[in-house]
């Protein structure tokens, strides 16, 4: 039994979901939940209940549901709690509540096994996309439940009925309940809402300074259409994703690959100035005039300089949050929300900023914030995107967007935060990007329906994958590389100190995305990689995840271009590229296969005993910026390592390849006294 008495739309949605796995889709504040937990009370009998949210909050919330409702006290399963422990805790209860990445971590560790389970929730299910854990999950529960049953939850599946088709077909959907504020059923309960556009124009002395950043930009756009890399130059038709899109191609143009780190900075800029406010375009000039790249440097001395002109949406922030009781104002920019609480501060309006944990906000504070604002301490929740999903926020009496958000999902959630008789305020400024979201939001969200319509019941039927059998092919996997692992057919999670894959007991394959093995190239990482890899194993792969190998860090292409033809041509070590997590999965496997043919089965070994000679280049290539070439021409040089840490900077120097700077860093390193960083 449950304490509350469910709705009638409630009991009637219920009533299909225990016939098959079921989409529901229902408008945020009208009981998703609820409807989880009475299925749950009837799946209890066949086996166990599992829902997934993806935040730790979420969980948390679900967890204090169901105890509420039923006097249940849930397990909750959370990547916070070591796997070891979670492999007890897999023991302990028939109800769990846990975060995506956790279960799925601990199914490729075998540390939980889905055949006793009857029913799986996945709550804001219009995440189960790409290679997000719940499709990994959801077909793990298809295969391995003795009675799988599949409840997926979300207030807005998407726009377009091909985006709804892949979360339905991943999901392996086979019915969709859908309600929306205007059904029958539905409207007794819906809180009345007045959603009211306010529209502002900018002052002229502010359009001015907008005119000078886009003369400035629009510099570095021609450039690019002259040399051929745009089609068009005109400002209004550019988007940042076609920008993006250029950085592969321009890798070996120095003059190329400034202007478009121009433009796409000179973009962001542009954006802050017409969408936010002159003291974030401020923020954004001060951050450039410091920045790593000459590009940025470059563009901040040549934008216009800020002027002392407030942006017209902080007039209208003050004016429709006073004298109200509580209110949440939506903000995308962290600056921006600094600036909004300074600004109602003045105004005598109490405000607190609500961020999610990478802007620097731990969940401890989120919860304190929330429980503050639930007991009336201050007057609005200043928060980004965090706030939108799923997390126990107290209905307020006005939501207000600083700026409209492109995403039917995100405008939906957003709304959902609104007690009865309240208003929604979007502001918007003319003659910017956000003028054309009023009508785009409008016809997206006018889409949905239609889009829900034309999706059809998944086919799918029951798949194996990412099982262990050791009398095929199968790949022992390091367990900080679940992300390609769960992609594998056969696979042993293992944590492994050479190497990420072990294909037989001769084969390693070193894995790393494009960025980080340019990193690894600038902190001599690498090298010393490459020699345990060789130790360790007669035949290692280094595989390059990413093509755009040439646009991460300041790092001149000759460099990568060498280190890659010393891996070939000095250490003998092949370097594969593939695209993504599943054409290294494919590969990896097809690999596995080769290997298996000559019954060459997977073991993990450790590096050989050291010799003199490579202890000695290790010890030397620790040192900043020092190759495995660089070693033997310090070796060549000075004769011993205790030369070399002897040496000066114009001695360093005097080697070919230790310039200046690098010479400077190595005498800093082994002069400076140890203080050990907390």
């Amino acid at each position: 039994m449950i304490s509350t008495k469910p709705r009638l739309y409630q009991e009637k949605i219920l009533a299909e979901c225990v016939r098959a796995n079921t989409l529901v889709v229902l408008p945020t504040g009208l009981g998703k939940t609820l409807i989880a937990v009475m299925l749950g009370l009837i799946r209890q009998k066949t086996g166990k209940i599992l829902i997934l949210a993806p935040t730790k909050p979420l969980v948390e919330q679900h967890a204090k549901t169901i105890k509420a409702q039923t006097g249940i006290e849930p397990v909750t399963i959370l990547g916070t709690t070591s796997p070891e422990h979670r492999k007890g805790l897999w023991k302990n209860s028939n109800w769990f509540v846990a975060t995506p990445q956790s279960v799925q971590s601990d199914l490729l560790r075998d540390s939980v096994k889905l055949n006793n389970f009857s029913l799986i929730v996945f709550d804001e299910a219009h995440r189960a996309t790409g290679n997000y854990a719940y499709v990994y999950l959801a077909r793990k529960f298809t295969e391995q439940s003795k009675s799988p049953l599949i409840l997926a939850l979300t207030a807005s599946p998407g726009t377009d009925t091909a985006g709804i088709q892949e979360i339905v077909d991943n999901l392996y959907i086979k019915q969709i309940e859908t309600r929306s504020e205007n059904d029958s059923d539905v409207r007794p309960y819906v809180k009345e809402k007045q959603i009211q556009w306010i529209k502002t124009s900018l002052p002229a002395e502010y359009k001015l300074v907008i005119s000078n950043a886009k003369k400035v930009v629009g510099e570095y756009l021609r450039f690019l259409k002259k040399t051929g890399y745009l089609k068009s130059a005109d400002l209004s038709k550019i988007r940042k994703k076609t920008l993006l899109g250029l950085q592969d191609k321009v890798t070996d143009d120095p003059n190329a690959m400034s202007a478009l780190a121009g433009s796409i900075k000179g973009l962001h800029a542009l954006e802050l100035l017409g969408t936010q406010s002159m003291q974030a375009y401020g923020r954004f000039i001060d951050r450039m005039r410091k920045d790593k790249t000459r590009a940025g440097r470059e563009l901040a001395g040549r934008l216009p300089t800020p002027i002392k002109l407030a942006h017209p949406k902080t007039k209208l922030v003050v004016k429709y949050l006073t004298g109200i009781k509580q209110a949440i104002l939506f903000a995308h920019y962290r600056d921006q929300v600094e600036e909004l609480i300074e600004l109602l501060d003045q105004a005598g309006i109490s405000a607190k900023r609500f961020g999610g944990q990478k802007g620097g906000m731990t969940q401890k504070k989120q919860k304190q914030t929330i429980e503050a604002f639930r007991n009336h301490e201050f007057s609005v929740l200043i928060a980004t995107s965090v706030a939108e999903e799923g997390i126990d926020i107290p209905s307020v009496d006005r939501v207000v967007f600083y700026e409209p958000v492109p995403s039917a999902i995100r405008h939906i959630q957003r709304k959902g935060r609104l007690r009865k008789g309240g208003k929604v305020l979007i502001l918007a400024t003319i003659g910017t990007r956000e003028d054309a979201l009023f009508y785009a939001t409008r016809a997206k969200e006018k889409r949905m329906a239609s889009a829900i319509a034309g999706v059809k019941p998944s086919a799918k039927s029951q798949i194996t994958l990412g099982s262990f059998s050791d009398k095929g092919p199968f790949i022992i996997a390091d367990d900080r590389e679940l992300e390609v692992a769960r992609l594998l057919k056969s696979v042993k999670i293992k944590r492994i100190t050479i190497g990420d894959f072990v294909i037989s007991d001769r084969m390693v394959v070193e894995r790393k995305t494009a960025a980080d093995f340019v990193n690894s190239i600038v902190d001599g990482r690498l090298f010393q990689q490459l020699a345990e890899l060789k130790e360790a194993y007669d035949k290692p792969v280094i595989l390059i995840e990413g093509y755009n190998l040439f646009g991460h860090r300041a790092v001149h292409p000759n460099a990568i271009r060498g280190a890659l033809a010393s891996l070939i041509s000095n250490w003998e070590i092949p370097v594969v590229f593939t695209a993504s997590p599943e054409d290294t999965a494919r590969f990896l496997e097809a690999l596995s296969k080769r290997e298996h043919g000559e019954a060459r089965k997977p073991s993990i070994k450790m590096a050989k005993a050291a010799t003199l000679d490579k202890m000695q280049e290790r010890l030397v290539a620790s040192l900043p910026g020092i190759n495995l070439t660089l070693v033997r021409r310090l070796f060549d040089k000075f004769g011993s390592p205790a030369s070399v840490f002897a040496a000066s900077i114009d001695e360093l120097k005097s080697v070919e390849g230790v310039g200046a700077k690098k010479a400077e860093k190595i005498r800093q390193v082994l002069n400076s006294p140890y203080t050990k960083t907390v």
